[in-house]
């Protein structure tokens, strides 16, 4: 008795809800482990930063049509140069992978580095070892963008993450790095969610574990300010509006005043006092230079957005609002005053087969649209007629004898007297 009643109450529990399929969408992700700013008084640039370069940098983009395209690069030196070049100088940015759909390449794949586009998938993957003397040196390191789309989803996904990353030569390393950004659309609303996680900061040696993602541990901000470094926490947030949802992470910044940190590492008095004045004065502004530094460690973007699959319309209903033409057969339409009834067809009329009605054989008194008693009183109306039309005409000319005893009667014209 207690299976019955879990089998009928099975039965009777309504069929989960199903998510509309997708029709139109576009999504977009981007990651770099690391991004470093640089703010020169060198380079002619009127904008800020003057130079820029992103380390394993990974970008999808897929959208409807469909058209995909994906980029990894172990350096990235930004969109203006990374594809400014063949317009400058005529050749592409040496290190990236790129793959595009519908035009190809549909994968490639470079030491470092792996690019992948389809009609329903784009994908980026850039990992290696990074080293630049005496400003960073990173272990562990690699990105991740997926865009994606389903028959019930769009789904952008964008990750980094890293072991050890250390800057300026060991004074500040960060390990147990990994940031993820997903945004999510299923035709009917948009979700995301975004996350990072930092193990541990060691500053000049002194370690200081993460205890709480939301802020900075105790003491870190004091043991930076010193070496002229400021730091600013990662963020994580996530914007949701109707289908569209967007999900990012900006990462742990970090931004050096390298006069500052020349003057506290004792390398001005070296620099400025010893070595400039033996170099010619067109040479001496290569002594510094940089103003500042920024370093980001994590950075991630991804974004959804799909609309749901207009239904289709079956052949043999029409579309609203779209009369159909009558069909060669049909029976005529209704008349004006009669409302025409939903779900409900008019009866047909019967109609007798044209070759039937010709070979159907005729009556004498059979004329084509008019009744048989018309055409007999008709013509019993014009046999009196003519009676009556002679009678007269007798009465008139030859109904009495001639006092004189001539014949009486119209005279035959043709005989002559």
């Amino acid at each position: 008795m207690r299976y019955a009643l879990v089998l009928l109450l099975l039965l009777l529990s309504p069929a989960p809800a199903q998510a509309a399929d997708i029709g139109g969408f576009t999504l977009s992700a981007h990651a770099a482990p690391i991004s470093v700013l640089l703010h020169t008084d060198l380079l002619p640039v009127p904008a800020e930063p003057q130079g820029e370069v992103h380390l394993s940098y990974t970008q999808t983009e897929l959208g409807s049509g469909p058209i995909g395209r994906s980029l990894a690069s172990s350096v990235w030196p930004g969109a203006a140069v990374g594809t400014g070049l063949p317009q400058l100088l005529g050749f592409a940015y040496p290190v990236q992978a790129n793959a595009a759909h519908p035009g190809g390449p549909a994968d490639q794949t470079q030491p470092g580095m792996r690019a992948a586009a389809g009609a329903a998938k784009a994908e980026s993957y850039a990992g290696a070892k990074q080293e630049v003397p005496f400003l960073l040196t990173a272990d562990g390191l690699s990105s991740t963008s997926v865009s994606s789309v389903s028959t019930s989803e769009a789904r952008s996904t964008a990750v980094t993450s890293a072991q050890t990353i250390s800057l300026l030569a060991g004074l500040v390393v960060l390990s147990g790095v990994k940031f993820e950004s997903v945004a999510v659309s299923d035709g009917a609303k948009g979700s995301g969610t975004s996350t990072f996680n930092v193990a541990e900061v060691t500053v000049l040696g002194q370690k200081f574990p993460v205890k709480s993602p939301d802020a900075p541990p105790d003491g870190l901000l004091k043991a930076l300010a010193p070496l002229g470094i400021t730091l600013d926490w990662p963020t994580a947030s996530s914007k949701v509006e109707a289908t569209a949802a967007t999900s990012t992470s900006r990462g742990l910044t970090l931004t050096v005043d390298v006069l500052a940190l020349r003057t506290k590492l004792g390398l001005g008095g070296i620099l400025d006092g010893i070595v400039a004045p033996l170099l010619p004065k067109e040479l001496v502004p290569l002594l510094n230079p940089l103003r500042k530094m920024v370093v980001i460690v994590g950075d991630t973007e991804a974004v959804a957005n799909a609309s749901a699959a207009a239904p289709l319309t079956p052949p043999d209903v029409p579309a609203p609002g779209i009369v159909p033409p009558p069909a060669l057969d049909a029976p005529p339409p209704l008349s004006p005053g009669t409302p025409p009834v939903a779900g409900v067809n008019p009866p047909a009329k019967s109609v007798v087969p044209v070759a039937s009605a010709r070979t159907r054989p005729r009556s004498l008194l059979d004329f084509p649209g008019v009744p048989a008693l018309l055409v007999l009183t008709g013509l019993g109306v014009a046999a009196a007629g003519a009676f009556g039309m002679k009678s007269f005409g007798t009465f008139l000319l030859g109904g009495a004898p001639c006092p004189s005893g001539h014949p009486t009667g119209v005279p035959d014209l043709r005989v002559k007297p």
